[in-house]
């Protein structure tokens, strides 16, 4: 006993290799999960924001109404057996629907948390990638998540990480092709796969093709020495094969060259005044331009020295500016056509492309502009806010709120209730009657029945809406909506532009005359639509025709049933709704560019002579009492 307590204490010596070792050890430990929980904090902290603001848009319903029709079987479609494509994210649609068939989860909840997790996702990818960036800089530095920070202090980001859209599934596109170029800046390889994602971005978003072409662009200039031009083309095709093959699908089933979203909205048309006001409306009120210079002096700057010292190649360089130019050219984009609605929604993928390749920073004296970003950070998470006074800053549903909306026959109204289930965003029940409805608003308790007999070729029954997400997806798949703002109807999103709008991508209303005659049968009242009171409905109102009451309007929804049935106008409402063969899908190819390339005046007697040609029809002669 008095010979062994010796040996263990000599074993202890602090002279010991083994016993230095394990000191050492001990504060390289300490410090990686030092680092490991500093680099996650703003990842953590946006997590709370996004769940706390979780909610479900008025246009997430939309995504939502289209995966009901695809579990039903109906295809992807908004209204069953009428092929339009009235999504704008793909990539996002899918993901919703398979995860909807292949789990017991209501679809707003799979939304919403599909929606946080990707946002999350995308900014520890950017997370990582940046670390690896500026481990090749400066090994040892401790790290600052300082663009992440950025990133996760600013109030739109909360409440857009949910929704139902496709924002959080762009982020994390974003952050994951942030990842694959690091990734290919340290090992210079670039597999198939990589290549795939990287072309992904227009089945996110449509201008993300920009950020793809972008992402490869930058790709083949800097391997083009070292690879033959075959192994170029092949590499170029793995990127454009999935859009490609989409783009070969919505021709053929859609008859559309672009989707009826982008028809509607005439995203083709510039409107940079307008878009340079949605610009300063989300730079502004955040102060961004503090933490864009903090970031582009403190962060990009001595970063891009400090790689080209320490590698000379280009790809690091590649690495690091890659998506801030993609970010810069999206953001140009965007503003040249006027923006969005929302606010900020269409500005955060170039916010987050800018913020990703510096979302950690290394503590060096030369990176100490950078830490700007801090007391910035702090004031904008307690204070910086939306203007109070942009009205069109919040068409949010959530916090999320439960529903019951049940059908009274004896006076026709939708009536809303409360229920308290635990499992679901909104429940819906209604007793479905038949007839016609409109929508007075967003939401079902703003429908009321009219009695007008309906057109014999839409389903039964059918509502006229203007705010068509939530009302579409409570009702479910056994109705019929037809939208007056064109989104999901080829008749108004094909009208001619005449005038822009407060609000960017709602701007082609369509006319009470066209309204009457597409959802009523021949012979049926004009008054029931035409008297809804225009004050208490969003978007039914004279609009063109202020002086079109009585006779005259139905002089003018005469006329609207005679252009209904000019070929051309004819095929384009209800050429998709009948059966998809092979023979009709090939057609569909031959002539979508000019369905896309249609445009209707709203005036529908100069619709009537524009696409059938001189004359009076006999409707029109019956209805003026002309001989």
């Amino acid at each position: 006993m008095s010979t062994s307590a010796p040996a263990v204490a000599d074993s202890a010596e602090v002279g010991d290799p083994s016993h230095r070792n394990l000191q050492q050890s001990r504060p390289r430990a300490f410090g990686h999960w030092i680092q490991v929980v500093v680099l996650a904090t703003p990842v953590l902290m946006l997590a709370i924001l996004a769940w706390h603001y979780r909610n479900v848009f008025e246009d997430g319903y939309i995504y939502l109404h289209v995966v009901q029709n695809i579990i039903a079987g109906n295809g992807p479609v908004f209204n069953q057996g009428q092929r339009v494509e009235v999504f704008t994210g793909p990539l996002w649609t899918f993901i919703v629907a398979t995860v909807g068939f292949l789990t017991p989860f209501s679809l707003e909840w799979i939304a919403v948390l599909l929606g946080i997790l990707m946002t999350l996702g995308g900014v520890t990818m950017a997370i990582l990638g940046a670390v690896w960036l500026s481990r090749v800089a400066l090994p040892k530095a401790f790290l600052l998540p300082l663009g992440a920070l950025v990133f996760a202090s600013t109030y739109p980001i909360w409440t857009l990480a949910s929704t139902g859209l496709e924002t959080g599934l762009t982020y994390f596109w974003l952050g994951l092709c942030f990842f694959l170029i690091v990734r290919w800046s340290i090992n210079h390889r670039m597999g198939r796969m990589v290549m795939i994602v990287l072309g992904l971005g227009p089945l996110v978003r449509p201008e993300l093709l920009i950020d793809s072409a972008v992402f490869v662009l930058a790709i083949m200039a800097v391997e083009r020495p070292a690879w033959s031009w075959r192994q170029n083309v092949r590499l170029i095709a793995w990127a454009a094969l999935l859009p490609v093959l989409y783009q070969f699908f919505r021709m053929g089933y859609y008859g559309e060259f672009v989707a009826t979203t982008a028809i509607a909205k005439e995203a083709t048309l510039p409107d940079p005044g307008r878009g340079l006001a949605y610009f300063e409306d989300f730079v502004r009120p955040y102060w961004l331009w503090i933490p864009a210079i903090a970031l582009g002096a403190g962060a990009y700057y001595p970063l891009s020295v400090a790689l080209r010292r320490a590698d000379g190649s280009i790809h690091k360089q590649v690495a690091l500016f890659a998506l801030p130019v993609a970010g810069v050219l999206n953001a140009a984009y965007i503003t040249l056509m006027g923006g969005d609605y929302f606010h900020a929604r269409l500005l955060t993928p170039a916010f987050f492309a800018l913020c990703a390749p510096v979302a950690a920073v290394p503590v060096s004296r030369r990176f100490v502009v950078s830490l700007i970003v801090l007391p910035w950070s702090a004031v904008a998470c307690f204070t910086m806010r939306t203007p109070s006074g942009d009205t069109l800053s919040s068409h949010l549903t959530g916090p999320p709120t439960q529903y019951t909306f049940v059908f009274t026959p004896g006076n026709g109204q939708i009536t809303p209730g409360f229920s308290e289930n635990p499992h679901s965003l909104v429940s819906i029940r209604w007793f479905q009657q038949h007839g016609l409805y409109v929508n007075l608003g967003f939401f079902p308790s703003q429908t009321q029945r009219i009695d007008e007999e309906l057109n014999p070729r839409i389903p039964d029954p059918t509502i006229v809406a203007g705010g068509i997400g939530e009302v579409s997806f409570h009702f479910g798949t056994g109705v019929n909506i037809f939208d007056i703002l064109g989104l999901a109807d080829p008749l108004t999103g094909h009208m001619k532009l005449s005038h822009r709008g407060p609000a960017a991508g709602h701007e082609k209303p369509l006319p009470t005359p066209w309204i009457i005659a597409a959802v009523t049968a021949s012979g049926s009242s004009t008054s029931p639509i035409a008297n809804l009171q225009p004050e208490r409905h969003l978007f039914i109102t004279p609009d063109l025709f202020p002086e079109a009451t009585g006779r005259q309007l139905n002089v003018q929804t005469a006329w609207a049933r005679a252009a209904l049935q000019c070929p051309a106008i004819h095929n384009l409402e209800y050429g998709q709704n009948g059966p998809l063969t092979v023979r009709r899908f090939f057609r569909n190819i031959w002539d979508a560019w000019g369905n896309s390339q249609l445009r209707i005046p709203p005036n529908p007697e100069t619709a009537f002579h524009q696409f059938c040609g001189p004359g009076t029809p006999e409707v029109v002669k019956e209805t003026a009492g002309l001989p």
